[in-house]
């Protein structure tokens, strides 16, 4: 499926669960959620979620891909702060306003998304976007999703490829390195020669809700992974 032309950045209407259902087998109908979490006690920039980038809130780019995948019954924000709640009702998301249990500085991304799906019961499967991933596009969500519904994948999260050396060093700050942790300095490959390595770029993790409700994680039980191109992998987490 071809991802939709990109909305105008005055578009801020969400068009959700349009061509989801019928990626999935059978009888089986599992809805298929996009969550944002969105608190409001951000420690680097106040707010930073709802700052503008490029004439849209920082959420609002996140919340333009989910919805021009057309793979989302429902895109939502977890949030526990009302002008962010009313920016991503502006754009068209539902708001579950997250206790303050989970609002805490050291409220883990599983605690909020366990309390979102006690909350919502049809929910089958969640898509948890990172709110600071502007670059994130329709087409990623489109290609991961598939693997949980057509490949019966339980989890898919987003990666990028990197090809850095890293070594361990022997005291923090000491400058000193002990030892290489992913290469041989006398077999020092070249780039073209090197596969890489993957890592998380944290755009977003999709899970079943049994994966996260019953094991407490996102990534579990037959996972896979997406990945993206290094100008698309942006994180602004300040």
């Amino acid at each position: 499926m071809a991802a939709r032309k990109r909305a105008s950045q005055n578009d801020t209407s969400l068009q959700v669960g349009t061509s989801c259902k019928h990626l999935r087998s059978g009888n089986e109908k599992r809805h298929v959620a996009a969550l944002v979490l969105a608190r409001g006690g951000s420690k680097g920039i106040p707010l930073k979620n709802i700052k503008m980038l490029a004439g849209a809130p920082l959420l609002g780019w996140v919340l333009r891909a989910a919805a021009d995948s057309e793979m989302f019954d429902s895109v939502w924000v977890s949030t526990d702060h009302e002008e962010i709640e009313k920016v991503a009702k502006s754009w068209g998301a539902k708001v579950h306003r997250r206790s303050p249990q989970v609002s805490k500085d050291l409220s883990s991304s599983v605690e909020t998304i366990q309390e979102f799906l006690r909350h919502n019961p049809e929910v089958d499967i969640v898509c948890h976007i990172q709110a600071t991933s502007p670059c994130l596009h329709p087409s990623h969500l489109q290609q991961a999703l598939k693997k949980i519904l057509e490949d019966g994948y339980d989890s898919v999260f987003s990666v990028v490829r990197r090809h850095q050396f890293r070594w361990k060093e022997v005291k923090k700050g000491s400058v000193e390195c002990t030892q290489p942790l992913n290469l041989d300095p006398a077999k020092r490959p070249r780039r073209q020669d090197w596969d890489g390595e993957l890592y998380e770029n944290g755009s977003f993790y999709i899970s079943t809700r049994d994966l996260i409700l019953n094991e407490g994680r996102l990534q579990g039980g037959k996972v896979g992974y997406h990945e993206m191109e290094a100008e698309h992998s942006v994180d602004i987490d300040v």
